[in-house]
């Protein structure tokens, strides 16, 4: 079996840039192929990121379609894969008002668009349209029993039972069934996505060597995946489970900062998830944004069971997401500590999130922040954020990747690494650098944008983020969509987006995006190289 090897530094400029986000997304593997195909000298590599691309949405009938009419004059597939693709394509028929439900979902009027596509299901059920958009639609709602009922009863083309295997185990997955979803993907590896998946399963079943074969395996198919390469490294390293170190996972003192207005249900969540884990002896300190419900009493039942370790702030009114966080970091007891977390009042953390944090400033000690994976509380398989990056600095607003958004989580951002940027729902700072580096800016007040805007001052400064994906922290707060703002806070968010514009104007973004692919090529060649070396050549 070939070692984990891809020539990074021979590709193009672009094309590397998008590798280096990730290997998964069906929309981000297409857009690279389609990229890579208009060159003749990555033109090898673009087939078998069309390929990538269909195997994560096989029934996508549109990129079979493109995928058989390629192979049709160059003949790289696997016979296999040429059955599905010519099945999925001839199984297409996009319907005449695509458009209209294309428009409900962008306007997330989800009740409508279902009943659209049920009755569409209903009249035309071979037409793998229906069936993909119906999948896409319970998948993203979390209605796994509708989605199960779907794939078992839909009239699946022979030649797509891999297909329908991988949906099988992906239902399975998300209910926490690894054993069942393992089968699934064991009877579903002609695609490759489900070879890495059924190392996950693996491994959250504690069959910690048989996952990282299989991640070895997966590596082989696929060497150009970057989020395989970095979750095997981390595993063959041990990386992925909290630091198992003698001393404190952060030594020098924590101090953990919440800000809160008006949320006292939510709050009450957080501080009980917060006192379940292993804080270390950590401070934590909340402010009180002026609220009026029932937070006051929330935090007094918490002073008396904790004591001292609980410092409270209480302000007369919201002075807005910036100004609450500079407030905080002026605190005694946080300029007393080494380090300094700052956490929304509506998140949930892990016991173990310290010292998951302890591996990320183990292993990238001159990070300016630290941060994590953010998943819906109401349903932990949908990704609300994991590590940001610019994905085209060229237009007037900053454009951010969001691979994590594509898919369900299966495990694929659960590494460590550099980025441009990372969540201000639970991130942690050095205090010192947190001082030198100055005031969270109170211009993106009341929220939004203020958490991304301190990353990218430290990124000007050639300071770069570190993800840590093993550190999954559950939020209360639907991702953006399920989210219907109102109208103010949509204002809000679009006011504050046109102020990072005017801050970083796109001659800045390119600077930053530059640097931290840079840092982004050394750590993914720092890890090919530990990986081949581990494995021995062996695959």
């Amino acid at each position: 079996m070939p070692g984990p090897d891809f020539d990074w530094t021979g590709l193009p400029e672009e094309l590397r840039y998008g590798l280096l986000l990730g290997g998964v997304g069906r929309t981000h593997l297409a857009d690279l192929a389609r990229w890579a195909l208009g060159r003749p000298e990555t033109a090898v590599l673009g087939l078998d990121l069309l390929l990538a691309a269909f195997e994560a949405g096989p029934l996508d009938g549109g990129l079979a379609g493109m995928l058989a009419g390629l192979d049709a004059r160059a003949g790289f597939l696997s016979p296999g894969a040429r059955a599905m693709a010519q099945a999925a394509a001839a199984a297409w028929r996009e319907p005449e008002d695509a458009g209209n439900m294309a428009d409900l979902a962008g306007t997330r009027e989800y009740d409508r668009l279902l009943g659209l596509l049920r009755e569409g299901f209903r009249k035309d059920p071979v037409n793998l349209f229906w069936s993909r958009h119906l999948l896409d639609l319970g998948y993203l709602l979390a209605d796994w029993d509708a989605a199960r009922r779907l794939v078992q009863e839909a009239p699946w083309p022979g030649a797509l039972k891999a297909a329908r295997d991988k949906c099988l185990g992906d239902v399975a997955f998300q209910l926490g069934d690894f054993e069942a979803a393992g089968s699934h993907y064991k009877a579903a590896r002609l695609l490759r996505p489900a070879r890495f998946r059924l190392g996950q399963c693996l491994f959250r079943q504690g069959r910690l060597d048989e996952a990282s074969r299989e991640w070895r395996k997966a590596l082989a198919q696929a060497p150009w995946n970057t989020n395989i390469l970095l979750r095997l490294h981390d595993r063959l390293l041990d990386l992925d489970r909290p630091s198992a170190t003698p001393r404190p996972p952060l030594p020098g003192g924590l101090a953990v900062c919440l800000y809160t207005s008006g949320k006292a249900r939510e709050l009450e969540a957080t501080l009980g998830a917060l006192y379940a884990s292993d804080l270390d002896g950590a401070r934590v300190v909340v402010l009180d944004n002026g609220s009026t419900d029932g937070t006051q009493q929330v935090l007094a039942a918490w002073r008396d069971r904790i004591g001292g370790a609980l410092e409270t702030i209480r302000l007369p009114v919201n002075v807005g997401a910036p100004a609450a966080r500079n407030w905080l970091a002026r605190h005694e007891a946080v300029a007393a500590s080494r380090f300094t977390a700052f956490l929304d009042d509506d998140a949930l953390v892990p016991p173990d999130w310290v010292g998951f944090f302890g591996r990320a400033v183990e292993a990238y000690p001159q990070a300016g922040v630290w941060g994590c994976k953010v998943v819906d509380l109401a349903a932990p398989g949908r990704i609300q954020n994991a590590d940001v990056n610019f994905l085209d600095d060229s237009g007037p607003d900053p454009v951010l990747a969001s691979l994590c958004s594509q898919d369900l989580d299966f495990g694929q951002f659960d590494y460590i690494r550099p980025c441009l940027s990372v969540t201000g729902c639970c991130h942690l700072f050095r205090t010192s650098l947190l001082e030198e580096t100055g005031d969270f800016d109170i211009r993106f007040s009341p929220t939004q944008y203020d958490d991304l805007d301190h990353d990218l001052g430290q990124a000007a400064l050639g300071r770069t983020a570190v993800y840590q994906g093993g550190l999954t922290v559950r939020h209360a707060r639907l991702s953006g969509a399920l989210l219907n703002r109102d109208r103010a806070a949509t204002g809000v968010s679009l006011g504050n987006l046109r102020k990072l514009s005017a801050k970083y104007p796109p001659e800045a973004r390119r600077t930053m995006r530059q640097g931290v692919a840079r840092a982004m090529l050394e750590d993914v060649l720092a890890k090919q190289g530990r990986v081949r070396g581990l494995v021995g050549g062996a695959g």
